[in-house]
């Protein structure tokens, strides 16, 4: 159960994640900046933040920790070395208007936080009192197993192995796509399981990944950037030929109470819940977006994950019709209904009709096949502003028998992963140790697994049986992605790495600051009412409701960090732009009425160029 990409099968049997929103017009890979050759093996891990500047504007720090945080002092010194990326406040750690440090955790579970970084929602901005405003470092991280955090974790021994095994998968289709798929899938995960957790054991990290170790991992990094703050401040003080004993208390460190100001998306969520329950006190700041219903995650029901799934698909039908035929592909001028109708039989007709596309001067012949589009479906609904537009196109070709723009589409993921692999990689060929996924990259979809799979109870006993009855109880909630989104538990059944420190608390603290919780009207993976669930666990928390379709929002970000605000209990907010309204991308967009600010809203509209982050209210990010 991903909550931050496409499903599990989706995203080991495609990188659809990976591919360019803009998928019509920029099929190609885009060129990394030149800072992105940056050499996380020249830094050296310490027990303090040391900083080294890195992809332009951030900093870059490797910070060790203890394996075992559960382990007694000195029976366990095997360590991690946790990469971390710094986007610098704007204003030095002396400024009164300086606000420390904001943790963020983009999702995944095990999503890499060097590959995306932002500043511009939650820092003060143009219209901002200079005397209250307060700025912030941006801090994130890749955390255990994950990137370019070491040790890693590891399953294929180099990435073309991995892009074989994910053709096979292709080849089986999703679950519902044929009698043979499920018992195909079945076997395959199970024993892809089976020997990568045994591996994992042997290498020594299958154990520590587990929730509750990356949210001690925080608190670590909270109190390591306190630590720095007073180093940097007396720097400061001492070149300008100022005393130190002019350091202001806000800056001064202050020996486990640091408090953690933290912003965690999806499966961030979960992250950040574990971490307000195990350390209420140290709660000064917390937004949870796009919530995870965390007991559903710790039992590993994955039973509260699509309730609104089809809800949200459903929505293309009204945004298309009030769209008009100028803005959307599938437009019908009878309405709603034969929108929906017209949606219905271009998805049902793959099914038995899949299509062949010839091959080229520079690509082989294809097949679409109705897992192609399930799979790009399933992409759209994570973002509807962006993909919506798309998405009526790709189905109004395939409504004419053509599936070039699809086939383009898969070319494009395929062509990404391999143009962005490291040059040594490419140059070294794919046994070299650049192409081993140990180094300088993961095995993102294993690392997944071995989170999920960690954190939830035991299911090495679950029956195929048991997976089907699973399959049909989600599949009343979601007819389009239920079958896929119960495969999602199968190599938990042979999965064996079993967390040294478990998850063993009840989700009910009161926090030093009330958290705010935010949700969508309707949302693909976590819906709405899983943050009212959660919310009822944390003593004052509040639930901010926004009212559109796709996952995770930047509603709040900057009033709560600026102020610790919360708003009023039942507050709406409703969206500025709504997909299939001529929204493009590559137009800069007026302000809305009564905005001021250019950089909020050109980063609540555009989002990121990584859309593999899953917070696509990014302004800044970059390609790593």
């Amino acid at each position: 159960m991903f909550f931050d990409s496409i499903p599990a099968v989706l995203l080991a049997i495609t990188h659809l994640v990976q591919a360019s929103t803009n998928v019509l017009s920029n099929l190609q890979a885009p060129t990394p900046p030149a800072t992105s050759q940056f050499n996380w093996g020249n830094i050296t891990a310490t027990e303090s933040l040391v900083y080294h500047d890195c992809y332009g504007d951030f900093q870059c720090a490797r910070l060790q920790v203890p394996l075992d945080w559960t382990a007694e002092e000195a029976a366990d010194n095997r360590t991690v070395q946790i990469a971390l990326i710094k986007l610098p406040a704007s204003v030095p750690v002396t400024d009164s208007r300086y606000g420390g440090a904001v943790i963020l955790n983009p999702g995944g579970p095990g999503g890499s936080g060097v590959k995306t970084n932002t500043q511009t929602i939650a820092s003060a901005g143009p219209d901002a009192d200079e005397k209250t405003a307060k700025y912030f470092d941006i801090i994130s991280f890749d955390p255990r197993g994950v990137k370019h955090t070491t040790p890693s974790f590891r399953c294929f021994p180099h990435f073309l192995e991995r892009l074989t095994f994910e053709q096979e998968l292709a080849a089986y289709g999703l679950p519902g796509s044929s009698d043979t798929a499920l018992p195909n899938l079945w076997t395959t995960y199970r024993t892809l399981a089976d020997s990568c957790s045994k591996r994992a054991i042997e290498a020594g990290i299958g154990e520590h990944m587990s929730t509750t170790s990356v949210a001690r991992d925080i608190v670590e990094i909270v109190e390591r950037h306190g630590e720095w703050r007073e180093q940097e401040a007396s720097r400061l003080l001492t070149s300008s030929g100022n005393s130190e004993n002019d350091l202001l208390d806000h800056v001064k460190y202050q020996p486990g109470k640091e408090m953690v100001q933290y912003w965690g998306v999806s499966y961030g969520t979960v992250l950040g819940a574990t971490l307000a329950d195990l350390y209420p006190d140290r709660v000064k700041r917390t937004i949870l977006d796009g919530v995870v219903d965390s007991f559903d995650w710790y039992k590993g029901g994955w039973s509260t994950i699509l309730q609104d799934t089809d809800k949200n698909a459903a929505t293309f039908a009204e945004y298309c019709w009030k769209g008009g035929p100028e803005n959307c592909a599938l437009y019908h001028e009878d309405g709603l209904d034969s929108i929906a109708q017209r949606f219905s039989n271009i998805t049902k007709s793959l099914l038995q009709n899949p299509i062949g596309v010839p091959g080229t001067n520079v690509s082989s012949p294809d097949l679409i096949t109705h897992s192609d589009l399930q799979k790009f479906l399933g992409h759209a609904l994570y973002g509807p502003l962006y993909m919506f537009s798309p998405l009526a196109i790709v189905m109004a070709e395939i409504e004419h028998g053509k599936g070039n723009i699809l086939a383009k589409t898969k070319r494009a993921t395929d062509s990404r992963l391999l143009t962005t692999l490291p040059k040594e990689c490419q140059k070294d060929g794919p046994y070299s140790r650049a192409c081993n996924p140990g180094y300088g990259g993961s095995d993102e979809y294993m690392i997944h697994l071995a989170i999920m799979c960690s954190d939830a109870e035991s299911k090495i006993n679950t029956t195929k049986e048991q997976v089907e009855e699973l399959m049909g109880d989600l599949m009343e909630q979601s007819k389009m992605f239920g079958d896929v989104w119960a495969t999602s538990m199968i190599p938990c059944t042979q999965w064996h790495a079993r967390p040294k420190w478990p998850y063993t608390g009840h989700l009910n603290a009161t926090t030093a600051h009330p958290i705010l919780f935010i949700g969508n009207t309707f949302d693909p993976v976590t819906p709405i009412r899983n943050a009212y669930k959660m919310s009822t666990g944390f003593s004052g928390s509040v639930v901010l409701h926004q009212d559109t379709a796709g996952h995770g929002s930047s509603s709040g970000v900057r009033a709560y960090f600026q102020t610790g605000e919360l708003p009023k209990l039942d507050t709406t907010c409703h969206p500025d732009r709504v997909p299939l309204d001529g929204f493009d991308k590559e137009v800069e967009h007026p302000l809305p009425e009564g905005e001021t600010d250019k950089a909020l809203w050109k980063a609540i509209t555009l989002g990121g160029e990584d859309t593999s982050a899953r917070m696509p209210m990014f302004l800044k990010s970059h390609i790593d």
